[in-house]
């Protein structure tokens, strides 16, 4: 340790620290380095580490904005602030509730216009532009150059490369979010987006609770834009027939809600006029004249611009809610889908997506399946509800359990958020009475305070208990009947007033304690991550491609023996990498296998027990009223219903259930959606590299370091790539056991959702009980197409791993020097400062 290191932390209060920095050797260039993991190593408690890593910032600020900084500095700040944001903690919830917020929050205000940048991203901080400013100019000019040279494959290699850098699009992060109607959704999403008259509020929404809505940002000009995808024609003739036949039921144990749900939609659509019409009228052309983008078999997608969001808003209001107040047709039942566009949001949306996803269902296989897709993809959910029923109320939870599956093990998922709202809805009166109030002091205190002062008090008291009530019950709900999630940080609670943070008259709380400004933080510091991924990427990509064309420039004679041999050293290390992802895969198919083999027999003895008791006759529903509907719902659907209070029912999942009790745990083990297990192939794909740290070193000052740069790079895209297919890959794997047992029950469905008249029900679920019975091969059938598509993944990997690769080693060491390449030493001199990105840890992305 050396004075600088004690000085900081004396600065800082943090003396007691002194000693464990001086045992881990830190000195001041060391300390400057320090990342995300080194600060949990050095600094245990979260409190304390996070005000650490503020001031840590802070130096890097510094050296980034000092003009007089060298490049060795800003390469050091840079590189340290890479690291610190690419594993940059969201809030998270300590045992009692509690949370703790790794950033203090700036108060919002609306941003200035600008144009935006698209390609392929755009930087936010001095040094990402600095950093893309130089990769582009880099890629234009040698792309010109090379554009004027005999062709030949090298040169191709090196043009396709470098075209695909350019035209390279990243996926966007999707965050769901959860809410029935009259939680404060809307408003919250308003206020987030700094809109107070965007989406609808709850107030003027009544059957809109199928209809998707997904806004992102505006990347390419100010307008505000809608695109309104629909349903096709055949899907609403179907939906119609399904609507008409729960109408026009006269069995005593019709299910009302259901039929309300289908009058309400034909009377959207077609007016009061529609509702006792024939299908064939109801289909006739006329109806849909306003909309020929629904009937157009190519064009099935309406767009929408406007100069300002209260106009967009108005303009969209029929295509995504009811309102019985509105003189126009409501076309929502015929949309899929609405995708808004807003602009000047590139830090909050550049690369998020917020997904409104409808808590209901209207049992439409159309908005179901691309529900269930959505949902899948989600990387956080955000479930909405009002603060006064958030503890109690059990919706949401039901929400949380019946998707959780779609959301983890066959999903991508890595936080769930818990948004209380409408805080500022408090009689302090009421509340300081209550008798479940505990403490008793703030009682005393606030009864001698001013109104405002006792209602703000009331709000922040009741904002703490429901986090502490939530993180118990998140425990409770999820963690105990889930253990084989590893639930580290995957949750957190905000507690918000969406109408105090725009309460610009006499507000009773702070911007900061509406927790809006921080709920934004998260999504700004999302956003900021990924942008950063981009640029790394990019920055990464330009300086391998320069290093190749710089080693191919050399006419050293002795490279072409020191090719051959480098050559054949790393296709070695090729195969051996290759190797160790090979057998840990094997192990894992061979555990899943015994695993399935255990789960067919346990769904072959208890599967009709378990689709009994909770699908086909579930004990609350004996009797059987209005459930005879639901159920026929189901089978119309191919065995998945969701139902208008948002319950989920999936008759397939329900059969397959002991096959996936049975390879849950092994299953996250192999595919966590985040941190470490040791055994994830995640994890082995970030650790392979052929390229070993003696390998590396032996010829670090040799001109072959160059071809190991290029080819450093090359892994780490090629790893990215296999990471995120791995993950895809993943979903289809876990879902092909409901898949395979739906394949084998569809049938079933089709004849039973043709059933009608007296005794409905019974028929019906005598139907499915014999079906059933009669088909248990299917779990077998289950388990083989699991073990053949995680067969297929190995297959992937290895064959990825070495056509990739060898490709890579090809063009750069079987290549002949001294072909005529543009110089680029200039390029490469200019793209030093930002080297280190293009070396970066890729094993601290896991």
């Amino acid at each position: 340790m050396d004075n600088f290191v004690r000085d900081k932390l004396t600065e800082w209060n943090f003396s007691e620290y002194i000693d464990r920095f001086k045992d881990e050797e830190i000195d001041k260039e060391s300390f400057l380095l320090l990342d995300e993991k080194a600060f949990a190593n050095l600094i245990p408690k979260l409190g304390p580490r996070y005000t650490f890593q503020e001031k840590h910032k802070a130096i890097q600020k510094e050296l980034e904005n000092d003009g007089t900084a060298t490049g060795s500095q800003v390469q050091t700040s840079s590189t340290m602030a890479w690291a610190s944001l690419d594993q940059a903690a969201a809030p998270s919830i300590s045992p009692q509730g509690k949370i703790k917020h790794p950033h203090t929050f700036p108060s919002t205000s609306t941003p200035p216009k600008q144009l935006c940048f698209s390609k392929p991203t755009q930087p936010t901080s001095k040094f990402e532009r600095q950093a893309m400013e130089a990769a582009e100019t880099c890629v234009t000019q040698v792309l010109d150059k090379l554009k004027t040279l005999p062709k030949n494959e090298l040169i191709d290699y090196l043009k396709g490369k470098m075209t695909k850098l350019r035209t390279g699009v990243k996926n966007k992060v999707l965050v769901g979010i959860f809410g029935k109607t009259g939680a404060g959704k809307s408003s919250l999403i308003n206020a987030i987006l700094g809109e107070q008259n965007f989406l609808p509020n709850g107030a003027n929404i009544s059957a809109c609770t199928s209809v998707m809505i997904q806004v992102e940002a505006n990347m390419t000009n100010y307008s505000y834009e809608a695109e309104i995808e629909f349903i096709s024609k055949e899907e609403w003739e179907k939906d119609l027939k399904s609507h008409l036949d729960i109408m026009s039921d006269e069995n005593d144990n019709k299910n009302e809600e259901l039929v309300k749900v289908a009058t309400a939609k034909i009377q959207a659509f077609y007016g009061k006029d529609g509702v006792g019409k024939s299908l064939n009228d109801l289909m006739k052309g006329e109806h849909f004249r306003e909309i020929p983008e629904f009937l157009s078999p190519t064009n099935t997608v309406k767009k929408i611009s406007c100069g300002t969001a209260s106009e967009l808003s108005g303009k969209i209001a029929c295509y995504t809610r009811s309102d019985n107040k509105m003189a126009a047709k409501h076309y929502w039942p015929l949309v899929k889908c609405v995708t808004i566009k807003v602009p000047n949001t590139k830090e909050l949306l550049e690369h998020i997506v917020l997904l409104d996803l409808p808590g209901t269902g209207d049992c439409n296989k159309t908005r179901d399946d691309m529900w269930k897709s959505h949902l899948s993809q989600c990387s956080s959910v955000w479930i909405v509800n009002d603060i006064q029923r958030a503890a109690s109320e059990r919706e949401p939870w039901m929400i949380l359990e019946s998707s959780f599956s779609y959301l983890i093990q066959g999903g991508e998922c890595e936080n769930i958020t818990f948004i209380c709202t409408k805080t500022d809805a408090i009689n302090p009166k009421n509340y300081l009475g209550s008798p479940g109030l505990k403490n008793t002091e703030l009682h005393l205190n606030l009864e001698k305070k001013g109104a405002a002062e006792r209602k703000r008090g009331c709000i922040q008291h009741r904002n703490e208990q429901a986090k502490i009530m939530l993180g118990e019950r998140f425990n409770d709900e999820v963690v105990k009947k889930k253990p084989f999630i590893q639930m580290e940080n995957i949750f957190q609670v905000f507690t918000v007033s969406a109408e105090e943070f725009q309460n610009d008259e006499n507000p009773i709380l702070e911007q900061e304690q509406t927790e809006i400004p921080q709920l934004k933080q998260v999504l700004e510091d999302m956003n900021e991550r990924h942008s950063m991924t981009a640029v790394k990427d990019y920055v990464s990509g330009v300086y391998g491609i320069l290093s190749l064309i710089k080693a191919a420039n050399s006419n050293d004679s002795t490279m072409v023996e020191m090719k051959s041999n480098m050559y054949q050293l790393l296709k070695d290390s090729l195969e051996e990498q290759i190797s160790t992802i090979t057998s840990l895969m094997t192990k894992h198919y061979n555990d899943l296998q015994k695993l399935l083999s255990e789960g067919v027999a346990k769904s072959e003895k208890s599967c009709l027990q378990i689709a009994n008791d909770k699908v086909i006759t579930p004990k609350a529903r004996k009797d059987g009223r209005g459930y005879h509907r639901t159920l026929s719902s189901l089978c119309r659907n191919n065995g998945f219903c969701r139902s208008t209070n948002g319950d989920i029912t999936d008759l397939n999942k329900t059969l397959a259930e002991s096959m996936y009790t049975a390879i849950n745990e092994k299953f996250a083990v192999i595919f966590p959606n985040a941190g470490t297990t040791g055994e994830s192939i995640y994890e082995k794909i970030c650790n392979f590299s052929i390229i070993s740290d003696n390998m590396a070193k032996e010829w670090e000052n040799t001109p072959m370091s160059l071809y190991l740069m290029f080819l450093t790079t090359e892994e780490n895209v090629l790893k990215d790539k296999l990471k995120r297919d791995v993950l895809l890959k993943k979903k289809v794997i876990y879902e092909s056991l409901t898949d395979e047992v739906k394949i084998i029950m569809c049938p079933c469905y089709e004849e039973a959702s043709n059933i009608s008249g007296k005794g409905t029900l019974t028929k019906t679920r005598d139907l499915l009980v014999q079906h059933i019975d009669s088909s248990k091969y299917m779990f077998a059938n289950a388990q083989k197409k699991m073990l053949e598509g995680f067969k297929k993944l190995m297959a992937y990997i290895e064959q990825t791993l070495s056509t990739e690769i060898l490709e890579s080693l090809k063009q750069s060491l079987k290549t002949p020097n001294s072909l005529s390449l543009p110089d680029v030493s200039d390029q490469l001199k200019n793209m030093e400062t930002y080297k280190m990105l293009a070396l970066r840890d890729r094993t601290s992305q896991i």
